[in-house]
């Protein structure tokens, strides 16, 4: 037996729950049976002495209306020959006696009653291992007391039975208990099976594309593995996402820092040329400045998804600001023959961290600029949109495929055709960043070759 068999066996949940199952299931087999074992017995005393109770019922009317002659006569009936009938004055003499032929051994004299409760007063006495004697005595209202008895079944007799049957079909029972309890631990644990299998040969093989089996039951197990899968595939996509990453800054690094050791190593070559070495100097901090402008904004990006972007919100007019962003790029803009045109007709207000939401527009307006071909127009909105302010940049540059329009949020995506302009990759992801923590969205629209249209909404 392998050392996950015997922790599977003897210290796994499985044996866990199935041992509280079955300490649960015996103590409730247990208190059950022991309930309707006193129930029994008491249902079979009451009426033992119920029977007694109505017999000294009868002869005490017959007393009152009769006396001591109306006793002799009912006694003296073959029937009531059963019952011990005894009738004692106040001073204990003996009024009248009829005692049946199996009470010949009972000496009620050697019997002390206890104190009456009600007047009345019940004793039970063993009579043999089968037998017992019920007496049930009364005091009536001139004094005397009145006691009736009669022989009855031993109630250790009828019990025994029931004892011998509670240990022959309990102990099946508990047994089957305990066998069911097992089959369905063991049944409710292969879901968490499944799940720690499937975690182990991810870390042994390394397949992130291992899932958990799904029955499709619907239950909360079924659930966990469905949410596990989930998980995996965010994980998957996560680091393949990391990956890519890393593969886009490596080559968008890899060109600055060559430059800069190529640079570097021409200046070196002629150390006397004063010039060379100067002019390589600035080239170097030219670089330097696009690598530290690269880590600048990933870091950024990384602390607007993080929520831990420093927001100065104030209520500023939207217009105002998109015709100042306007104004900046117009030169160049007019460099490569594209026009610019605002919609700022009405202030919008939005309540907002100015830098940053500059910082939004600047990079909506250089993209469009960047990838609108020569001639080509960016159109610049401002509105409310069911009360809520808006930020419009329309362009009629080359467009965004359908597969990459969610895409191009992601850090340091770049598609095919961005490629040939110069930059990072890391414009939209960084807008769609300073939005959210704004509380606010971003979407596009685009169509290949007619241009995108991007909507911040606040």
């Amino acid at each position: 037996m392998s050392l996950n068999q015997h922790k599977i066996i003897t210290g796994g949940i499985s044996f866990r729950l199935n041992a509280w199952y079955a300490a649960i299931f015996l103590l409730s087999v247990v208190a059950f049976s022991t309930l309707l074992y006193l129930l029994f017995s008491i249902a079979l005393e009451r009426k033992e002495n119920e029977v007694v109770e109505a017999r000294l019922n009868e002869y005490a009317a017959i007393y009152r209306s009769d006396g001591v002659y109306g006793l002799r006569q009912s006694t003296s009936v073959e029937s009531e020959k059963t019952y011990y009938v005894k009738l004692l004055s106040r001073n204990g003499r003996t009024l009248f006696l009829s005692v049946p032929n199996d009470w010949i051994t009972f000496d009620p004299e050697k019997v002390q009653l206890g104190p009456f409760q009600a007047h009345r007063v019940w004793l039970r006495v063993p009579k043999d291992s089968e037998k017992d004697l019920v007496l049930l005595a009364s005091e009536m209202l001139d004094g005397t007391i009145l006691q009736v008895g009669r022989s009855t079944n031993n109630r250790e007799t009828i019990l025994q039975p029931f004892r011998k049957a509670f240990f022959i079909i309990v102990l099946p029972i508990v047994a089957l208990g305990l066998l069911g309890g097992w089959v369905l631990a063991n049944k409710a644990m292969n879901p968490v099976r499944n799940i720690l299998a499937t975690v182990q040969e991810i870390i042994q093989t390394g397949n992130l594309e291992k899932r958990v089996p799904v029955k499709m039951t619907g239950d909360e197990l079924d659930e966990l593995a469905r949410t596990f899968n989930i998980m995996l595939e965010k994980n998957n996509k996560l680091i393949n996402d990391m990956r890519e990453s890393l593969d886009n800054v490596a080559h968008d690094l890899r060109t600055p820092l060559s430059r800069m050791r190529g640079v570097a190593e021409m200046a070196l070559e002629n150390p006397e040329d004063g010039s060379r070495a100067r002019d390589a100097l600035a080239d170097c901090v030219e670089e330097s400045e696009k690598v530290l402008t690269m880590l600048r904004t990933v870091m950024d990006v990384a602390e607007a998804e993080s929520g831990a972007m420093q927001l100065n919100l104030e209520k500023s007019d939207l217009s105002k600001l998109g015709a100042e962003v306007a104004e900046l790029y117009e030169y160049v803009a007019q460099e490569k023959q594209i026009t610019i045109t605002g919609h700022f007709d009405h202030p919008v207000f939005a309540t907002i961290d100015k830098v940053r939401i500059r910082q939004v527009f600047a990079n909506l307006l250089d993209n469009a600029i960047k990838y609108t071909p020569t001639g080509g127009t960016v159109e610049l909105y401002t509105k409310l949109e069911s009360e809520h302010p808006q930020f419009i940049c329309q362009d009629s540059g080359m467009g965004i495929t359908k597969t990459e329009q969610e895409r191009v949020w992601d850090r340091l995506y770049r598609s095919d055709k961005s490629r040939s302009q110069p930059g990072l990759g890391l414009g939209l992801s960084l807008v769609r960043a300073i939005i959210q923590a704004h509380k606010g969205s971003a979407t596009i629209e685009s169509e290949e070759n007619r241009g995108t249209r991007i909507t911040i909404t606040f």
